[in-house]
């Protein structure tokens, strides 16, 4: 009788716990329908009704601190937000990762974090706090070794002195971190473009101060007065070096032709004098307005490049003049689409035959789902270069080549796309008439 008792109680047990991870199943896909939405404070209230039914799984701790890091940083400005936002979010990451030490995602956003108190050091004018979120974020296994591996080789990718544009936490907070930690390609400027359009960082940036400065003609008072400005389709042109002249065989009298659209449009409908017709209100942003400042104070004194991924949004025509590398961009001065120029060769050769890649496969065991798919990346210098070398006739090269694809590229990371773009390497091997 008693082991029957006891037998029952197991199995009430266990049913409970099944109906507590169902229930919090439903709630977790309720508060992802409210973030979808972008409402952040409905997210987190959902999420921590579900925390009451299963109080120790992983995810709801990281859906946690993911939702209160929106919260904090891509709301609107809400009541009761301050600097212990970031203590909560740590708090809710720390709780996920010690329930599953191998929940990547949990740990990316540790790192997101870790770079937004960063910056609000710099805001807040407590810029020697700096390194200390950056190495908090390491000393939990935030930035593992693959994901330092993929800075260290688009910094190297760099000419000396950079302006090296960014999109996205995980390539900024990666270089950052081997910048302020490791001392690795400081020579290079880090600029996060989108948020250029925030006074306090440009500011900074300008004054270079932490960061490694960056030339701007406007001064510190426009900074702070940044605003969406009143803009329409204009040509702007911007002279160029002598010296590049000559590289590029670029006429005596050329100048960089850059058309900066504006990237704000409203509803109001306007004519600014009676003659013209009405039209909505257009606007340039702060952050192209800054973009627009960098590139024409510069003036080529500095090489510019841009990370790989980037949303065209952002980039305001001037993917036009890029010079694709890989993993950046480097900017010139004339549109390179269809010229000899379109490609740097010798950035691809340097990836595909002199990168080892030794830490590459470590992203199986250490892997960060939300961010990781950047290093599929590895595989376009691959496809660029064994096309080149179909079109010349370079057999030898096409085939060893291939043979680098399989030894660096074949690890097991979305297994189907590996394959496939080995079929089509082969198949350019295989369909050799040309050669």
């Amino acid at each position: 009788m008693k082991q029957f008792f006891f037998t029952v109680i197991l199995i009430f047990s266990g049913y409970i716990l099944t109906l507590n991870a169902q229930d919090s199943g439903h709630l977790k896909d309720k508060a992802m329908e409210e973030f979808k939405n972008e409402n952040y404070p409905k997210a987190i209230q959902i999420i921590k009704s579900a925390l009451k039914e299963n109080p120790d799984d992983a995810d709801i701790y990281f859906y946690l601190g993911f939702f209160t890091h929106y919260n904090a940083y891509d709301s609107r400005p809400l009541e009761g937000y301050n600097a212990s936002y970031s203590d909560t979010v740590f708090n809710y990451l720390d709780k996920a990762i010690e329930l599953n030490p191998n929940h990547g995602d949990a740990k990316y956003f540790y790192a997101a974090e870790a770079g937004a108190a960063a910056l609000n050091t710099v805001r807040t004018g407590r810029s020697e706090k700096f390194k200390f979120y950056y190495q908090k974020a390491y000393n939990k296994g935030a930035f593992p070794d693959w994901a330092l591996e993929y800075g260290k080789i688009t910094l190297d990718l760099c000419d000396k002195d950079a302006l090296l544009f960014t999109h996205g936490d995980f390539i900024l907070n990666v270089c950052w971190y081997l910048q302020f930690i490791e001392n690795y390609r400081t020579d290079i400027s880090v600029i996060p473009l989108a948020l250029m359009d925030r006074p306090w960082f440009a500011i900074a940036l300008k004054k270079g101060s932490i960061f490694k400065n960056v030339n701007m003609s406007v001064t510190k008072n426009q900074l702070i007065d940044m605003h969406p400005y009143k803009w329409d389709s204009t040509l702007i042109q911007i002279n160029v070096p002598e010296s590049l002249k000559k590289k590029y065989n670029l006429p005596l009298d050329f100048k960089m032709k850059w058309f900066v659209n504006p990237d704000f449009t409203t509803n109001r409908i306007i004519n600014k004098i009676n003659s013209e017709k009405a039209k909505p209100r257009t606007y340039l942003s702060a952050h192209r307005a800054m973009l627009l400042n960098i590139i024409e104070t510069n003036q080529w004194e500095r090489p510019v490049y841009f990370t790989a991924g980037f949303e065209e949004f952002y980039l305001a025509g001037l993917d036009k003049n890029f010079q694709h590398g890989g993993l950046v961009s480097k900017l010139l001065p004339f549109e390179t689409d269809g010229t000899v120029w379109e490609f740097d060769f010798m950035a691809l050769e340097k990836l595909v035959f002199d990168v080892s890649y030794q830490n590459y496969k470590k992203v199986l065991d250490d892997n960060q789902p939300r961010v990781s798919k950047i290093l599929n990346t590895y595989k376009s210098p691959f496809w660029i270069l064994a096309h080149h070398y179909k079109e010349n006739g370079e057999a030898k090269k096409l085939a060893k080549l291939i043979e680098n694809y399989k030894n660096k590229m074949i690890i097991g990371f979305y297994s189907n796309y590996e394959k496939q773009i080995l079929e089509s390497l082969e198949n350019l091997k295989t369909n050799n008439h040309n050669f």
